[in-house]
């Protein structure tokens, strides 16, 4: 059987060469559309994570499972685009605690404006409750807990 043979049981290769493609495809098409806004769908996790509470540098790296060092130039391009403050932790002075500004908050809505268009095309083929499952279980593949409805 091919990888891609998409007849009979799917195999784990098969969902895992899927989630890769589909994820390619829509990180190309996001940055596209993000270039005139000098942003990247990198940049824009970034900022949604911020916004939901995440406030450190560890953390951000934790969540979005990437490497320190393209994590502080994702933070220093938003800082130099005046998305992000940065001021020192004072429970921790080796920490940086990262906050939205409120243009970094406008930054995230014409982001977003910019984005819904290639969300709605590749997620458009799924139902709301097909959309659910696939957002649980790939909870579960990455050991999250459940999100509440």
């Amino acid at each position: 059987m091919h990888p891609t043979d998409s007849s009979g049981p799917a195999t784990p290769l098969q969902v895992g060469l899927q989630l890769h493609r589909a994820y390619s495809v829509a990180t190309q098409q996001l940055d596209m559309a993000l270039r005139p806004l000098e942003l990247s769908a990198r940049h824009v996790a970034t900022l949604f994570l911020i916004r939901d509470g995440i406030r450190t540098h560890r953390d951000l790296v934790r969540h979005l499972h990437t490497d320190k060092t393209g994590m502080v130039r994702v933070i220093d391009d938003l800082e130099r685009l005046g998305f992000i403050s940065r001021t020192r932790s004072t429970e921790d002075r080796r920490s940086w605690l990262l906050a939205l500004t409120d243009e970094g908050m406008s930054g995230l809505h014409r982001a977003q404006k910019e984005t819904r268009g290639i969300a709605d095309t590749l997620f458009g083929v799924l139902s709301d409750s097909d959309l659910t499952a696939l957002r649980d279980i790939l909870a579960r593949v990455l050991g999250e807990a459940p999100t509440a409805p």
